[in-house]
This record gives structure tokens, sequence and C-alpha cells, in this order.
């Protein structure tokens, strides 16, 4: 969470100076490096006390080089500068997470344990976008719920049609009526 935090503080003056087709380029440019966090002899270089930090830096340089993009190198620069080159990451979601709200774009999961059309899913992310203000676009996850299960981590939102929980108040509704 902390982390988050810190990232924050580096994406608020590149949303106010950058274009957005540029924010979406750095956006990108940042996944790819996000990516060579998950390799293991990646981390090991990045993390270890032998390699001298402008070695550390020099490396991600390298990987943002191809964009030539005076803002990624800059920004490489200054977390290097500041010990946070272990931040990309962190600041590559962030990144991506404000995009998102600026322009109202986020992405969902429908877990159910049957397979469920492409149409009807497309219907729940429109409707769902309808109420929330938002474009709303979902993935179809198979998964071993009974029943349906929306969710769109970027708004908060998780919405679950449960067969048993269905069941439940059905027979509590009836009970009621007697």
């Amino acid at each position: 969470m902390e982390n988050a935090l810190i990232a924050k503080r580096y994406i608020k003056p590149l949303i106010e100076l950058t274009k957005q087709e540029d924010l979406d380029n750095l956006s990108e440019l940042l996944n790819a490096v996000a990516a060579a966090y998950q390799d293991n002899k990646f981390i090991t270089i990045m993390c270890s006390n032998d390699v001298s930090k402008e070695t550390k830096t020099s490396l991600v340089l390298d990987m943002v080089a191809p964009a030539d993009s005076t803002v990624a190198n800059n920004l490489v620069k200054l977390m290097a500068e500041n010990g946070r080159l272990n931040l990309l990451p962190v600041l590559a979601h962030e990144l991506r997470r404000e995009i998102s709200r600026i322009k109202r774009l986020y992405k969902g999961r429908v877990y159910c344990n049957s397979v469920i059309d492409k149409g009807s899913i497309d219907a729940i992310a429109h409707d769902l976008g309808k109420k929330v203000g938002a474009t709303i676009s979902l993935e179809f996850v198979a998964s071993s719920f009974e029943g349906v299960r929306v969710e769109v981590d970027d708004l908060n939102i998780e919405i679950n049609f449960s067969k048993n929980r269905l069941n439940a108040q059905l027979i509590e509704h009836i009970l009621k009526a007697i």
C-alpha cells in the first residue's frame, strides 16, 4: 500500500505534464518493463548490492530506449536517483489504473461454472457501464462458483448471483407469504 502511495507521487506530475497519447505509450512501455520484474534473474540483478546503481539504471534505460522517450528516460533516472527502481511495476500498475479512471474505461471478469455466451457478457458489461457511467469490458473466466459473479476491481464492484442464495431467499419469501 505504501508503494502505491509513493508511485502516485510520480504519476500526478506525469499526468499533468504529458499529453494523453504520450501517457498511453508510456503506460505500455512501463508495462513491458514491469513484465521484466517477473523474471527471477532480473529481480536478482535489481536487488543485488553487488550491482551498482548506475548499472541498474543503465539496464532499465536500455529497456526503454527503443521508445525514444525523454519522459520515460527522465522518469527512470529520477526513480534511480531516489533508489526506487524496484517500484516500476507498482508505478506501471497505478498509471494504468489512473489512465482507466481518466478515460472511464474499465476491465472486469465474469466467473461462472457454465459457459456464458459473448453476447450475454457484452450485455452485462453494457448495462453495468450504464449504471456507473463508464465503459466496461468483461472477460469470461470458468470457475467452480455456483452462479454468476461479476468483478470490476478498479471500481470496487462485485456482484453475485448465487443459486444457493436465490433458493434461500425464495424459500424465505414463500414462508413469509404463508
